[in-house]
């Protein structure tokens, strides 16, 4: 379990509002274009065995300071440790938007 401060969520939030707006700031386009282009509807990301794994990695991603040192972090992570954040990411993102969302089918 990792604890956010108040800086860390309103960093959070801001990314979030902007991403929500399109504007992903975080991630080049070629690399979400290709992690978010591959079909998922077999894969399984959010297994138990990667839980921990995501919540290890977006709370060392939150804890870091500034943009700089959120775009360092995310240029050393493995490829498999990068996907697996993106797609957290922007499951938090969709989340987001639906949860906005007045009008529910």
């Amino acid at each position: 379990m990792f604890y956010i401060n108040q800086v860390q969520l309103k960093q959070l939030e801001s990314l979030l509002t902007q991403s929500t707006m399109g504007i992903h700031i975080l991630f080049d386009n070629l690399s979400l274009a290709e992690i978010l282009g591959k079909p998922t509807e077999n894969v399984d990301f959010f297994t138990h065995e990667n839980l921990g794994r995501i919540q290890a990695i977006l709370g060392e991603f939150l804890q870091k300071s500034d943009l700089d040192q959120k775009m360092l972090y995310l240029q050393a992570l493995d490829q498999d440790s990068y996907e697996l954040l993106v797609r957290s990411y922007f499951n938090i993102v969709e989340n987001t938007v639906l949860e906005a969302t007045k009008l529910k089918h």
